[in-house]
């Protein structure tokens, strides 16, 4: 009766034990698609910021491309003003 008693209380702490795992599982999914979703979001943003980059980076090579026309254009008017 005694080892009876004992299956039945290691029987009862395995089922707590999996309704404990169960629960926590719940949690772990719930929290893994929160993560995942997060995931998304960063890489639409980092998507983003890249396209950004790309435009600014056009943008400052046709600035620079305009100051150097500039800067050629007033030393060919320098040159021609002292000559």
């Amino acid at each position: 009766m005694e080892l009876l008693g004992a299956l039945e209380k290691k029987l009862a702490h395995l089922v707590a034990l999996i309704k404990e795992l169960r629960t926590e599982k719940e949690l772990f999914l719930v929290e893994n698609a929160a993560l995942k979703e997060h995931i998304n979001n960063l890489e639409q943003a980092l998507l983003k910021k890249d396209e950004d980059f790309k435009r600014w980076d056009t943008e400052k090579t046709f600035a620079r491309k305009a100051v150097d026309e500039l800067i050629a254009d007033i030393d060919s008017l320098i040159e021609s003003e002292s000559n």
